[in-house]
């Protein structure tokens, strides 16, 4: 079996879009900065969320029907490290716009898309539960940049094209 922290080093070189999970238990509004979400199938239209187990996200969403996924642009780096912290500040909302959904799911202003889901199943999956879920209903807005992790760093995306122009301008 591979050591974890060569394990974790060697996943660092795959990139990934950054996303804020969000759901609300009791009234409490539950956020935490996540990676492992990917689509699953489009008819129907199905999403896959793995969570750690310790995070108190991860024990809302295992009593709640469901939940939001937002994905990050590039202007939201600071949510993403805070929603990602063990800070108190991760619970404060208040001071982020955000929006509705028309299901009543909370989503935060200025992602690249919402997506609201409901999990139809869970399975473990070494420390972490992945959950199977359902789009109910999803928007993006073409116009943003998403932001993406790489190498334990937040970075934007550049297109292709703008990048060979530079090295060949």
């Amino acid at each position: 079996m591979i050591d974890a922290d060569l394990f974790k080093k060697t996943m660092r070189h795959i990139a990934s879009g950054v996303f804020v999970v969000t759901t609300r238990l009791n009234d409490r509004l539950h956020a935490t900065t996540a990676t492992a979400f990917l689509p699953l199938s489009a008819e129907p239209a199905m999403v896959l969320l793995c969570m750690h187990r310790d995070s108190d996200t991860h024990r809302a969403l295992t009593q709640t029907a469901r939940f939001g996924v937002n994905v990050l642009s590039q202007s939201q780096a600071a949510l993403s490290r805070r929603f990602a912290s063990k800070t108190p500040e991760r619970y404060r909302i208040e001071d982020v716009p955000r929006i509705l959904s028309p299901g009543g799911v909370l989503f935060l202003k200025g992602s690249v898309a919402h997506i609201e889901v409901e999990t139809v199943s869970t399975t473990a999956g070494g420390d972490h539960t992945i959950f199977v879920g359902k789009v109910l209903w999803a928007q993006a807005d073409g116009r943003l940049r998403p932001l993406v992790y790489h190498q334990a760093d937040h970075h934007g995306l550049a297109a292709l094209a703008d990048q060979e122009d530079r090295l060949t301008g």
